[in-house]
């Protein structure tokens, strides 16, 4: 079962609720809440706001036991370490902030990458500022490269996205 979906049944138990009467209490649809608690369609931010309170947790805690099913341990692991350690620049993504660090001990530029992996400078920019997602074709070239693992790039992606608080929740599921 996934962790969301046991979190929230668990919870109701513990309160006597059911999936209708949380639906009634936010003023939402049952089958599409139930479709969500059953990780059968994403939560929205709306309906985290709304049930978290309910349930007596943070949207946090909620948006933690979602990713925990997303993402394998060891990148939450590496995302929590990295969002705890690295720096933060103003307007810089943990994801450009590493790359960026990483191309300069290898003495390349952003544009000399986008050569070596052969892959356009502009697509390969807007990967690397968040823009656009970074394809997995484009990780690996970069990973071969940089001499990291491809998940330690996707780490770096999850850190961006996410608190640390999120991140930590959904590392002790």
């Amino acid at each position: 079962m996934p962790v969301i979906t046991d979190k929230i049944k668990k919870l109701l138990g513990e309160k006597n609720l059911s999936q209708r009467q949380l639906a009634l209490r936010i003023n939402y649809n049952r089958g599409a809440l139930g479709h969500m608690i059953n990780s059968e369609c994403s939560f929205s931010n709306e309906v985290i706001q709304k049930i978290a309170p309910i349930l007596e947790v943070s949207p946090e805690d909620i948006r933690g036991w979602i990713i925990a099913e997303k993402y394998p341990k060891d990148i939450l692991k590496m995302a929590v370490s990295a969002k705890e350690k690295t720096p933060q620049e103003k307007g810089k993504l943990i994801l450009t902030i590493k790359i960026d660090e990483l191309l300069k001990t290898k003495g390349l530029s952003r544009t000399g990458l986008s050569k070596v992996i052969g892959y356009s400078q502009g697509k390969l920019n807007e990967m690397v500022i968040g823009k656009e997602p970074m394809s997995p074709l484009v990780m690996a070239r970069i990973a071969t490269v940089l001499e990291v693992s491809q998940d330690e790039i996707t780490s770096w992606s999850v850190a961006d996205k996410y608190s640390l608080e999120t991140l930590q929740t959904a590392l002790a599921c």
